[in-house]
C-alpha cells in the first residue's frame, strides 16, 4: 500500500486539482503528451495523435460580445478541438456555461469559413469540425453514484443521434472513491491521482506507466523552480482563503437563515419559513463574502446566485456604505 501523507503535513507531489497546477501540468506545450493520454482514455473513439494548444481566451463575433478564458483549449491535426475546464466549487449553471463556451469554436469555424468565401473560395455548406467538452468538477452535480456523464444531440425517442461534432462530458472527481488496489481501468488510475496526488508520498505499483512516470515527475514538488514554487504556494493560498470564506460565510448564513426562518414560519406558516429562511441565508452569505471582499464568480459558487444578482448585491452594499 502506497503511504499517504499525514495530515497537515506538505505533500511531496503538488495538487492537481489547484488551478494553477492543472494548467502547468495539461496545459502546456513541454507536457502535452499527459494532456494527449488523458484526452484518449475520456475519448477513445478518437485517434489523438497530437495536438496544438490555442489561445485561452476567446472573443465573440461581434465586438463588443462577451468573452470566454478557458483552462485549456487544444486542436488536433483532423481539426477537432478539445476544452477542457476544471471547477473546482460548485457552479450552479456549470452545463449551461459549458454549452456557451462550446459556441465559440462552432462560430469561429464560420467566420473562417465565411471569409474564405468571400474571397473567392468555395461556398460554406455549413460543414463543421468535432467540438468536444471536458469538465473535470471537484464537486457532486448529478445525484446519482455515477462520475462520469456523457451528453450528445439526438432525437428524444430513438435516441438516434443527430450529430457526433458536438460532445459533452463530465468527470466527478469527487464521487471517485477507489483506493489503489481497485484501480481497474486507465480512467480510474487517472481520476486517483487527479484526487490524492497531493497526498502521496511515493509513486503507486500500478501507476509505473511511462505517462504516469512523466506526471509524477512533472508534479514534484521538489522539481519546480523558486518562480513556480512561488506560483504554487500563492495558489494553494489563495484556494485555502476562499475556502475559509465560503465556510465562514456559510456558518454565519446558516445561523441567520435559521433565525429569520423560525421567525417568519411563526407568521406566516412553518413551510413558508423555511423556504425564506433559505433564500436569507444565501443573501446572508453573499453580504458576509462582499465584506471580506470575495469575487463574484466565488460568491456565485457559494451561493447559487447569478453573478448578476451578486454584482447588484455588492452595489446596493457600496451605496449603504456611502450612506
Amino acid at each position: 500500500m502506497t503511504e499517504l501523507v499525514k495530515v497537515g503535513s506538505e505533500g511531496k507531489y503538488i495538487d492537481l486539482m489547484v488551478d494553477w497546477s492543472f494548467k502547468k501540468i495539461f496545459g502546456t506545450e513541454v507536457n502535452k503528451d499527459i494532456l494527449i493520454e488523458f484526452l484518449k482514455v475520456i475519448f477513445p473513439q478518437y485517434a489523438i495523435s497530437d495536438i496544438t494548444y490555442v489561445p485561452t481566451e476567446q472573443l465573440g463575433i461581434m465586438e463588443d460580445d462577451r468573452k470566454a478564458i478557458f483552462d485549456v483549449l487544444c486542436r488536433t491535426v483532423d481539426g477537432k478541438t478539445f476544452l477542457v475546464e476544471m471547477q473546482r466549487g460548485y457552479q450552479k449553471h456549470f452545463f449551461e456555461r459549458a454549452l456557451f463556451y462550446t459556441s465559440f469554436p462552432i462560430m469561429k469555424q464560420g467566420k473562417k469559413a465565411l471569409a474564405e468565401e468571400a474571397k473567392g473560395n468555395r461556398p460554406w455548406d455549413f460543414s463543421l469540425d468535432g467540438v468536444f467538452f471536458l469538465g473535470i468538477l471537484n464537486f457532486k452535480y448529478e445525484d446519482d453514484e455515477m462520475t462520469e456523464h456523457r451528453y450528445r444531440l439526438m432525437e428524444a425517442t430513438s435516441k438516434k443521434l443527430m450529430t457526433d461534432k458536438l460532445e459533452f462530458v463530465f468527470v466527478e472527481v469527487e464521487k471517485f472513491d477507489k483506493g489503489e488496489d481497485e484501480l481497474e481501468t486507465d480512467l480510474d488510475k487517472w481520476l486517483y491521482l487527479l484526487k490524492n496526488m497531493s497526498n502521496l508520498l511515493e509513486r503507486p505499483e500500478r501507476l509505473r506507466d511511462r505517462i504516469f512516470t512523466k506526471l509524477f515527475d512533472v508534479a514534484e514538488l521538489a522539481q519546480l523552480d523558486d518562480e513556480d514554487r512561488i506560483k504554487y504556494i500563492k495558489a494553494m493560498n489563495t484556494e485555502r482563503d476562499t475556502y475559509n470564506q465560503i465556510e465562514y460565510a456559510h456558518e454565519t448564513g446558516r445561523e441567520e437563515g435559521r433565525k429569520e426562518g423560525k421567525e417568519e414560519g411563526i407568521k406566516e406558516g412553518r413551510e413558508e419559513g423555511l423556504k425564506e429562511g433559505r433564500g436569507e441565508e444565501r443573501l446572508k452569505i453573499a453580504m458576509n463574502l462582499i465584506r471580506v471582499g470575495a469575487s463574484c464568480e466565488i460568491i456565485s459558487q457559494a451561493t447559487g446566485l447569478s453573478e448578476e444578482e451578486v454584482s447588484r448585491l455588492k452595489e446596493k452594499s457600496d451605496t449603504s456604505n456611502l450612506a
